[in-house]
């Protein structure tokens, strides 16, 4: 991303294929953290799925940002798709696809709504 580059927070959902680390962990490309800001620490939905495997569905839960741009599955998720699959997954390409954790219509009310309270008076 160039001189004008658009950057903007992750609104929508983003789909990548990603390999299977050590420790359950899967990197999200750099170009995407870049792009949407991505911060360590920040809140995720992920829905992953094996990339080769056809009968089996998704898998989603909740992950945060670790400080180097990789998510960590739990391992309730992992026993659940390693059973399925009946074999160890460490090295598998998965599915991945992230979404804002929070729904995009959680905004704060308008300051107008909430009119602060007249002060109290002391006799």
């Amino acid at each position: 991303m160039g001189k004008g580059a658009l950057y903007m927070p992750l609104t929508q959902q983003e789909t990548f294929k990603a390999k299977l680390q050590r420790h359950n962990r899967l990197a999200i490309p750099t170009l995407l953290r870049w792009q949407y800001k991505i911060e360590a620490g920040e809140l995720l939905k992920v829905s992953l799925k094996p990339l080769n495997q056809e009968g089996y569905g998704e898998e989603e839960f909740l992950a945060k940002v670790a400080v180097d741009g990789r998510l960590t599955i739990p391992k309730l998720t992992m026993q659940i798709l390693e059973q399925a699959e009946g074999k160890n997954l460490t090295g598998a390409i998965f599915e991945v696809t992230i979404t804002p954790a929070g729904n995009p219509n959680d905004t704060e009310p308008p300051a107008d709504t909430n009119p602060p309270e007249p002060p109290k008076q002391n006799y």
